[in-house]
């Protein structure tokens, strides 16, 4: 009875597939015939003992497989029993196996790797004679199973590293052929690279199999950062400010925002929420933050009304609020409160207010030139023995300031009060502590 194949020829015939009606799973698929003979031994690749999976294989000098049969391990060695099949003399067509006066070769494949080898290469294969039809029993010349035969396979080992990323990057495998070397490298922890054990930097990473070792590099760049260095507070009359992160180039979002500035003057006292991304570069690397501000009120701009000789800062707000007499070109800091009781004549002042969130407003400036006054040598204003206040004459207004220059409604007894007196331009300036 025949039994027919099909055959698939890989390598030139260096490795034939094919499905028998057996569904026979095999590198190799030998046409079985009547006439066999059997060849033990043991199998070696490059000095080693072959593996599980293993198989050893007979061609004759055709190139045809004659026989094949997958190694049997054995207290760390590997043994063949290999049938080597006779041709069938009434299928002329077909060349199933070996002829009398054909001499063999054998070759190994590799299930790790896939690679074939032959003994002792594929080069240059020891060819055996004295094939004998043995209805399956040992062959006389091939009958020893301590015999060794040495297979040289050469492996094709490579390794292909992950994408270059960032430190931050995601953990990835690397791919490398054949299976069962050794991973090593910045950043290899078994299998996995991670690209912040690796650190900045370009890497080699290096899979080694047996002897053999392939190399590749991946590159680890520091992650951007979105780290926001513009954080406020604002004062709602602030005007526009850069805004700043650790990397720039990236874009800007939220309330108050305009392109890279953030206006606090278009918003109403209160917290916002400000957001920083930095797109994904070419290595895919992205960063984002987000942060809340704050947008705190300001005080209004105060006025500097003249008073004979004296300026009064109006429109200071709440008593809280702090005010300050300052040169316009000098700064020169010459006053506190509302009252500035000696202007310079000539001299150009502003008057600044502060709250209690430090936001501050500055008035228009104004150079102090002093109204010329009535009566300034008959008018007197004194204390008498009870610590009353006494006129010659009648004033025009009398103001009373605490000694932060905050107006009161009266004169509160056991402090210190500031007294004005003004009449007809001219200004009288008392300190009272009426008792309590």
């Amino acid at each position: 009875m025949k039994i027919w194949v099909v055959a698939m020829i890989w390598g030139g015939g260096l490795m034939g597939m094919v499905a028998t009606a057996a569904a026979q799973q095999a590198p190799w698929a030998p046409t079985p015939t009547n006439a066999s003979g059997v060849m033990l031994g043991q199998a070696t690749v490059n000095g080693q003992p072959a593996s599980a999976g293993d198989w050893v294989a007979a061609f004759d000098p055709q190139g045809n497989c004659a026989g094949a049969a997958e190694v049997i391990l054995n207290e760390g060695l590997a043994y063949f029993n290999l049938p080597i099949y006779g041709d069938d003399a009434t299928t002329a067509a077909l060349d199933e196996g070996i002829t009398g006066g054909e001499a063999f070769t054998l070759r190994i494949w590799q299930a790790a790797t896939g690679a074939v080898g032959g003994h002792p290469d594929l080069d240059n294969p020891t060819t055996f004679s004295g094939w004998q039809n043995t209805n399956g029993a040992p062959m006389p010349d091939f009958g020893d199973p301590a015999v060794s035969y040495d297979f040289s396979v050469s492996v094709e080992v490579s390794i292909t590293c992950p994408p270059s990323t960032c430190v931050s990057g995601a953990v990835a495998t690397p791919e490398w052929t054949p299976a069962g070397g050794v991973l090593e490298g910045p950043g290899i922890t078994g299998v996995y690279w991670d690209p912040a054990a690796a650190g900045e930097g370009v890497h080699t990473l290096t899979y080694t199999y047996e002897a053999t070792t392939a190399v590749c590099t991946v590159e680890v760049t520091a992650t951007p950062d979105a780290t926001i260095l513009t954080e406020g507070p604002f004062c709602a009359n602030g005007g526009p400010t850069p805004l700043q992160a650790v990397t720039a180039g990236g874009s800007w979002s939220g309330a108050g925002v305009i392109g890279g500035f953030f206006d606090p003057s278009t918003l109403t006292p209160g917290e916002y929420d400000i957001a920083y991304a930095i797109a994904a570069n070419d290595l895919g690397c992205a960063a984002s933050e987000d942060i809340t501000v704050t947008v705190f009120p300001a005080p209004d701009v105060p006025e500097i009304v003249v008073q004979g000789g004296e300026l009064v800062a109006t429109n200071t707000g709440p008593a809280s609020n702090e005010v300050a007499w300052q040169t316009l070109f000098t700064g020169e800091l010459v006053a506190t409160g509302v009252l500035f009781a000696e202007p310079q004549p000539g001299a150009t002042y502003v008057a600044t207010v502060t709250n209690a969130y430090g936001c501050t407003a500055v008035s228009l400036p104004l150079t102090f030139n002093p109204i010329g006054v009535e009566e300034v040598g008959a008018w007197r204003v004194w204390l008498d023995a009870e610590g009353q206040i006494q006129s010659s004459l009648p004033p025009t207004q009398t103001t009373i300031f605490d000694p932060t220059g905050r107006i009161l409604p009266a004169v509160q007894p056991g402090a210190l009060n500031i007294v004005r007196l003004e009449r007809n331009g001219a200004i009288r300036t008392l300190r009272v502590i009426p008792h309590p």
